[in-house]
């Protein structure tokens, strides 16, 4: 829950453990919110499958802001910015970057 509004976000992973999917849905079936998180999952879904890291989701989104807003349900985060803010640090803490080879 974000502002007082109710969701929620599944993701899966190949084997590898690479992310694969994401499913992020929130407010009321039918209403705007709920078509503009469907249209975001489905668009990052298809950018991973197509190769796009998870890293270049987390860098675009984190940091948005746009309501809802605030404290999440979440221990692990205490505040985001927008949906799109909570999205890129959920997946930053449950799919970190890869360690860089020198």
């Amino acid at each position: 829950m974000i502002d007082g509004i109710a969701g929620h976000l599944m993701t899966a992973a190949a084997v590898s453990g690479a992310l694969t999917h994401v499913d992020l849905r929130m407010g009321k079936q039918g209403s705007t919110l709920a078509g503009l998180t469907d249209a975001l999952s489905t668009a990052i879904t298809t950018g991973l499958r197509g190769g796009t890291p998870t890293a270049a989701f987390i860098d675009e989104l984190r940091h948005t802001r746009y309501v809802p807003a605030g404290a999440p349900n979440d221990p692990d985060l205490p505040h985001v910015t927008s949906l799109g803010d909570y999205l890129a640090q959920h997946l930053h803490l449950t799919h970190p970057r890869p360690i860089e080879q020198p």
